[in-house]
This record gives C-alpha cells, sequence and structure tokens, in this order.
C-alpha cells in the first residue's frame, strides 16, 4: 500500500461517524447511500465515507 493510499484511508470516517457527525441516524446515512445521495468507499462489507463526500452532501444541502 502506498503512502498516498494510507492517507486516504486515514480520513475516512466510518457509518456511525458519519451519522454522528451529520446528526442523522445510520439507518439513513445508509437510506441516502441506496438513493445514490452519499457516496461511500467499500472496503470488504464496510462503508466507510471520505470528508470531501460529506463537504459535498453540505454544499449540495445548502
Amino acid at each position: 500500500m502506498t503512502a498516498a493510499q494510507l492517507w486516504t484511508l486515514a480520513r475516512l470516517l466510518t457509518l456511525a461517524e458519519t451519522a454522528d457527525l451529520l446528526r442523522l441516524s445510520p439507518h439513513t446515512v445508509r437510506a441516502m447511500v441506496r438513493k445514490g445521495k452519499l457516496r461511500p468507499v467499500r472496503i470488504c462489507r464496510r462503508l466507510l465515507f471520505s470528508q470531501e463526500e460529506i463537504a459535498r452532501l453540505l454544499a449540495e444541502a445548502k
């Protein structure tokens, strides 16, 4: 794994962390993924979210 890949992984948030940050339930975050409103990074079966993706979502909501 390259240094750039490790840096990207360090900036990924879990489903629970993303839900807390957005003040939503994990169920709601999963629904947003299903509807295509939030794009996760999938590692195995885990949903992880980049800080850039969360910022994009918040910018669109304004």
